[in-house]
């Protein structure tokens, strides 16, 4: 793998220069500011899941997927609040039941997790 084995500190490094970047050239307003990190954050935790466990790649897309329409909406994309409510429900309980089926979570011996 091109990455080695620091996915998640070269993905780390990679969300901090665009976060650092997107602050000190472009000086969007809070808001946008926030949306935007928070899009690079769960771009750089999909990559990391995906770099390090297959398993763990649809978990994190979920929430890339709710980020990315999160960052639309604050870029003007025009969608009511019930609209918004139902495809954050839809992608969060589809992910939910995704995962469910298809990873299995680790379980101490003495049963706690």
């Amino acid at each position: 793998m091109i990455l080695g084995r620091e996915p998640a500190v070269f993905f780390g490094l990679v969300a901090a220069v665009v976060q650092l970047l997107s602050v000190t050239v472009t000086h969007w307003d809070t808001d946008t500011q926030g949306v935007i990190n928070a899009v690079v954050v769960a771009v750089c935790g999909f990559l990391t899941a995906w770099a390090v466990s297959a398993e763990a790649t649809f978990a994190a897309l979920t929430g890339l997927l709710k980020a990315a329409f999160a960052l639309m909406l604050a870029f003007g994309l025009h969608v009511d609040a019930p609209t918004q409510t139902a495809v954050m429900v839809a992608v969060t309980a589809l992910g939910a039941f995704w995962v469910r089926s298809h990873v299995d979570a680790a379980i101490a011996r003495d049963g706690a997790l």
